[in-house]
């Protein structure tokens, strides 16, 4: 059996989640990171990216997550983040920005050009 360790993940709105997993793999500035039982005492920043967690049966569930910091010693990990999905919110949110951006640039395109007249 694959040796576990603890997870709890923390958002503003309180307890997320906590399970017993095997692996963690996420995304910190320098890159995807992965985390298993009795690895070295850990801390990063979590940027916006996919959460993957593997379980003792060899079943993976993928988050995703927004921006917030990961902790891992003596077998727990601990992850304060400010946002969690089981879809992808970020893609969606992603898909906004676009868009508001687009008139922005449009808008600043009539500008200029009425500022030409």
């Amino acid at each position: 059996m694959a040796k576990l360790f603890n997870i709890t993940i923390n958002t503003p709105d309180g307890l997320y989640l906590d399970e017993d997993i095997q692996i963690a793999t996420f995304k910190t500035s320098q890159g995807y990171k992965g985390i298993m039982s009795n690895a070295t005492e850990f801390t990063a920043a979590i940027i916006p990216s996919k959460l993957i967690l593997k379980y003792g049966d060899n079943t993976e569930k993928i988050y995703y997550v927004g921006t917030g910091i990961i902790h891992f010693k003596d077998n727990y990990m601990s992850i304060i983040i400010n946002e969690i999905s089981l879809t992808p919110l970020q893609k969606i949110k992603f898909e906004e920005n676009k868009e508001a951006k687009k008139y922005s640039i449009i808008e600043q395109f009539s500008i200029k050009r009425n500022l030409i007249k």
